[in-house]
């Protein structure tokens, strides 16, 4: 898949989906075309379903954010335009890796600032090198997040810690990110990549069809109310059944043995 793309890189080995942000523009920031491709990487995890997807930064750099002045220049009669039409295309792209079901880890290997914050704490797990550091970023352009961040940051952190993050739009360590929950994890720089290995590895050997339906109905649990949330945990458990993990998960029980999950 990688040569389909000029802002990223995508392999798959071992069911794993790894999609490294390599991006024409500086610093990784997102341009129009990098939003029309994420869109493509995204929709495609509905169809090939891997077992857990991966998405990192290149050269020491997550995403610096959006490529405003490409984006804002689809129309330079009307700039409005051109980030109503990015961000239309992102929040496409957000929402099919929300429908994909997908485990998500997000390796922070930088700044991780605008969209680039965004797609960061979209991760199920995320894990954040210690010369990384997270940034609201929106307020110094003078404009209002996007990408899933009004989302999915009240749900990372407390509604009064969003509401300083974004006031004072103050750039975060990756050790406070992991305190303050906007990382699962920080590690030293020379044990970024290993532990990424790790847990994405010890993800994908996992049930993932029922992993990635409970990061869904965790995420949207929040709108939810209790019967609705129940009858959305009861179709979970009715697809589940018919999956394949789940008869290995039962038999492997009765077997007194570890599962073997395929994903499946």
């Amino acid at each position: 898949m990688s040569d389909e793309f000029e802002n990223f890189r995508v392999s798959d080995e071992d069911g794993v989906r790894h999609v490294v942000i390599d991006s024409t523009s500086k610093m990784n920031a997102m341009n129009r075309t990098m939003i029309d491709e994420l869109t493509d990487i995204f929709v495609q995890l509905e169809d090939d379903r891997p077992r857990c997807l991966v998405l990192t930064g290149s050269d020491g750099v997550f995403c610096a954010g959006g490529d405003v002045l490409d984006l804002g220049s689809a129309d330079a009669a009307t700039p409005a335009r051109g980030f109503r039409k990015g961000a239309a295309v992102l929040h496409d792209a957000m929402l099919h890796l929300h429908q994909a079901e997908v485990p998500v880890v997000t390796g922070i290997n930088g700044p991780a600032v605008g969209a680039g914050f965004s797609l960061a704490i979209a991760g199920d797990y995320t894990i954040a090198s210690e010369d990384a550091y997270f940034q609201y970023g929106y307020p110094r352009i003078g404009m209002t997040g996007d990408g899933g961040s009004t989302f999915y940051l009240p749900r990372t952190v407390n509604r009064r810690e969003a509401k300083r993050l974004v006031l004072l739009n103050e750039q975060v360590s990756a050790a406070d990110a992991a305190e303050r929950g906007l990382a699962t994890e920080a590690v030293p720089e020379d044990e970024f990549d290993d532990r990424l290995d790790e847990v994405v590895t010890r993800i994908a050997e996992g049930p993932t069809v029922a992993l990635g339906r409970t990061m869904r109905l965790l995420d949207e649990s929040y709108a939810n109310d209790m019967p609705t949330q129940l009858a959305h945990e009861t179709q979970g458990m009715a697809d589940c059944a018919q999956t394949d993990d789940h008869l290995e998960g039962i038999t492997a029980f009765a077997q007194k043995r570890d599962p073997e999950f395929d994903g499946e």
